[in-house]
């Protein structure tokens, strides 16, 4: 079973220009309001849930293109690669990470403290704050798990754009004929 991830992230190998995949996105996105929504530049983008149909843990897919250079005797041609990462909104995200940063500062001060509490003979209290830190960490942990859980359906809502993208690029990049600088770069 695999563990469960913070970002989870995907990688795709496509058969057609990176130019092209963006384009099929930006009409698809065009076309496609009511369910998904979302901002494309030349290599990088995100797609989300319209506002009216999101909640609290919906998430991002946050989607960077790259052309792909083709080494001599490959046999496969790629010619791009998508790369998608899922995660929460900016706001949470940032949240989530000063969350766990506060604790981890609060936890290195608080046993400079108890150490110092220690040599100095007396009952090292702060020594109590990092375990209440560690706990407060996997709460924060379990709970973006149990966010993350919740979202699933607007992940794979997300990721079958994408395919659906991905199906269509591929499709009008087979359709679409070789010109004489496409069979030079072979």
């Amino acid at each position: 079973m695999p563990r469960p991830r913070m970002r989870p992230s995907f990688k795709v190998d496509v058969d057609c220009s990176a130019d092209q995949l963006r384009e099929t996105i930006e009409r698809q996105l065009a076309s496609e309001s009511e369910e998904v929504e979302g901002e494309l530049s030349s290599r990088h983008g995100f797609l989300r849930v319209p506002p009216e149909r999101s909640r609290f843990w919906t998430p991002c897919l946050e989607l960077t293109l790259e052309d792909c250079e083709q080494t001599p005797g490959e046999a496969v041609a790629v010619q791009s690669r998508l790369w998608g990462t899922f995660s929460p909104r900016a706001e949470i995200w940032t949240a989530f990470v000063f969350t766990i940063g506060s604790l981890i500062i609060l936890s290195i001060f608080a046993t400079m403290y108890g150490v110092a509490q220690l040599v100095l003979g007396h009952a090292p209290l702060a020594l109590l704050i990092p375990a209440g830190a560690a706990i407060a960490a996997v709460f924060v942990y379990v709970s973006a798990l149990v966010g993350q859980g919740l979202s699933i359906s607007d992940m794979y809502r997300l990721r079958a754009f994408v395919d659906d993208c991905l199906r269509e690029a591929e499709a009008a990049a087979r359709k679409r004929p070789r010109t004489a600088q496409d069979s030079s770069q072979l």
